[in-house]
């Protein structure tokens, strides 16, 4: 009996032994089964979907995409379904008729009555209360106000568009609705904004690879370039934008002649007349005979500049005539204001003034329409050139004086537009940083939860259970500390990049704000402290990349820095700002001027060569600058002394460059 006693005694203990160990290593996952993952993943609306699983649906289909490039065939396809009355039977199938006539409208350049279809399909929509109907019909009437120069109007409808799709996940309509966002922005002369719309758009098309909007937003921000007079970079997009429509066998040949009508602008504007001849020749192959008055406008446009750049003056003259009695022409601002301004370049070029003047005005008129800064800006220069040539001094001030102001205008867009790109690579690293952090932050809370459910649990454990909990929080602790120092590590190199030109070596723009807010906490600086800020400008510098590449101008921007650094206090502060462009924050102390500070910087850039594989290079510098600032002014309007450094560094380009300008 005792050693039955003894036996259930330690056949208890064992148990309880047991439980306890089981019950204290459960919390670590040792012992759970493999667990099935939950994903949840929205849902993307796709309305073609929809009509795939209808009886009629595919053929519905279809007759869509003939509808982009074969009016005829998709005309018999919709009378075949007219017979048979099959869009009585499904709001569906009235909504995919409408969105075909629309098409097959378009492209017989019939705007109005493919605007008549649109307003139908959004009457659908609201009728039957299908928010995608009503989307998509907005999002077709945004692009129509557009083409009409109403952009007001146009992006009332984009906006609505827009938060609809969202709402119900409609990514192939929101691809199509930010590109037209982008146009709207582009005609607007905001580069950044349009380029920010562009991005979203391509954001989505990784998942939608094969949407025809594709190579379409690839195509416009080949635009922007061509208005930033970036010639590489816009000749780069139209090519890969060919190589998406040619790769995935797009069947709409507008977007091709847009394309090729786009390379040929660019070899006018670059002087080339045998390229600009031969994509001209290519966009003339893929006009169709039904084509829009925009796309007949377009070309016709094309051939008038490259009869221009071929000294061909009076058939220049006659095509862009051509172009203006175009059928619908008077519905298309920006097309109508192209053709008076490329008839304009022939009367220049054969001395008929007063009809260039005419020209100009109506085409300015046009331009108004849409308020096209750039366009406008070109038209006052070519003025102000014109009146030159009559004599008539007082008109041709006029104008250049708004070609000036113009132009100062479409040189901050350019900026903006570059510091976009700056800014959108940063976030991207910056992004990638703070996904690393934050995952190790994640891994760092679990293991303390872990730590602290162990220490809960193993004060309810037996005296050898408690001892492998101990061994085992030992372990947690050190993987707590290696986490820890990770996350310190991976702090401090975040905070490097976000403060450090990874080029230069220098602190980036973002370091300013740094810098502003550690001088107001600093207890060092007194009331008769002041300060002096400059932008320093390197002159031409474009002409260093297109010339020698971008590796001999990173170099030539290496050397710069280093001189920089060499020649200024290390108290002082020396920003790279983006690009060719540089931020200087001296402050004023002893005997030696802020100014001479600056000459000195001047000289040290001005008077000796950049020494590169490519050869020496000569490098020139413009400096603008607000000089003898107190410290109290300094820290509290520095943003608008910026701004009056960077309208002095203007001034100081547009007088003759390689200089220093201190005062108004």
């Amino acid at each position: 009996m005792n050693i039955i006693k003894v036996i259930k005694s330690v056949s208890f203990i064992l148990f309880v032994g047991i439980s306890l160990l089981l019950f204290m290593l459960r919390p670590f996952g040792l012992l759970d089964r493999e667990a099935p993952i939950e994903i949840n993943a929205n849902v993307v609306f796709s309305p073609d979907e929809l009509l795939a699983n209808l009886p009629y649906g595919n053929d519905l289909l279809r007759a869509l995409d003939l509808s982009r490039f074969d009016s005829e065939q998709a005309l018999l396809q919709i009378a075949l379904f007219d017979k048979k009355k099959v869009y009585e039977d499904n709001p569906l199938y009235q909504a995919y008729y409408f969105m075909t006539m629309n098409n097959i409208m378009l492209r017989s350049g019939r705007i109005d009555d493919a605007s008549v279809y649109t307003k139908k399909l959004l009457a659908l929509g609201e009728q039957e209360k299908l928010q995608w109907i009503k989307a998509d019909a907005l999002s077709e009437l945004a692009i129509e106000r557009t083409k009409r120069g109403d952009l007001d109007t146009a992006l009332d409808y984009l906006n609505e568009s827009v938060k609809i799709a969202k709402e119900i996940n409609y990514e192939k309509l929101l691809i199509k609705s930010y590109n037209s966002l982008g146009v709207i922005n582009i005609l607007s002369s905001d580069y950044g904004k349009a380029q920010s719309y562009f991005h979203q758009g391509l954001k989505l098309v990784e998942t939608n690879p094969k949407h025809l909007y594709h190579s379409k937003i690839i195509a416009n921000l080949a635009v922007i370039y061509i208005y930033l007079e970036e010639w590489n970079k816009a000749i780069a997009y139209i090519d890969q934008s060919k190589e998406i429509y040619r790769r995935d066998k797009r069947l709409e040949p507008a977007i091709m002649s847009v394309l090729l009508t786009n390379e040929s602008n660019v070899y006018f504007r670059l002087g080339d007349a045998p390229k600009a001849r031969l994509a001209y020749v290519e966009a003339k192959k893929t006009l169709e005979k039904d084509s829009s008055t925009r796309l007949q406008a377009i070309v016709l446009n094309s051939l008038s500049n490259v009869l221009y750049l071929e000294q061909q003056y009076e058939s220049a003259i006659a095509e862009s005539e051509r172009c203006l009695r175009l059928d619908g022409i008077q519905n298309l601002p920006l097309q109508r204001g192209l053709c008076y301004k490329s008839k304009a370049h022939g009367n220049m070029a054969l001395g008929n003034y007063n009809a260039t003047i005419e020209d100009l005005n109506a085409s300015v008129k046009e331009n108004s329409k849409i308020a096209h800064t750039a366009y406008i800006t070109s038209n006052h220069k070519l003025l102000s050139e014109a009146y030159e040539q009559l004599g008539n001094d007082s008109e041709a001030l006029k104008y250049f004086k708004l070609y000036y102001l113009g132009d100062k205008e479409v040189l901050f867009d350019q900026r903006q537009s570059e510091l976009y790109l700056l800014e959108e690579s940063f976030n991207a690293e910056a992004s990638r940083y703070a996904l690393a952090l934050l995952k190790t932050k994640n891994e760092v809370q679990e293991l303390e939860l872990e730590r602290q459910t162990l220490v809960s649990r193993v004060i309810l454990g037996v005296t050898f259970c408690v001892l492998l909990a101990l061994g085992y929080v030992l372990k947690k602790n050190l993987d707590i500390k290696n986490k820890n120092q990770l996350l310190q590590y991976s702090n401090s190199n975040l905070v490097e990049l976000s403060t450090r030109d990874a080029l230069t070596g220098l602190y980036n723009r973002r370091y300013f704000d740094y810098f502003i807010q550690r001088l107001k906490q600093s207890r060092s600086i007194s009331r008769d402290t002041s300060f002096t800020i400059a932008i320093l400008d390197l002159d031409h510098f474009k002409a260093v990349n297109d010339n020698y590449g971008h590796d001999v101008g990173d170099l030539v921007l290496i050397e710069v820095a280093k001189r920089f650094m060499l020649n200024l206090p290390s108290s002082d502060l020396i920003i790279r700002w983006g690009g060719e462009e540089f931020i200087c924050v001296i402050e004023n102390k002893g005997n030696v001027s802020s100014l001479q500070m600056l000459k000195k910087v001047w000289s040290a850039i001005t008077d000796e060569p950049v020494s590169t594989p490519a050869g020496d290079i000569n490098i020139t510098l413009s400096i603008g600058a607000v000089t003898d600032i107190p410290a109290v002014e300094f820290m509290a309007r520095h943003t608008e002394l910026l701004k009056r450094a960077d309208e002095r560094l203007y001034k100081a380009k547009h007088t003759g460059r390689n200089q220093i300008i201190a005062i108004d």
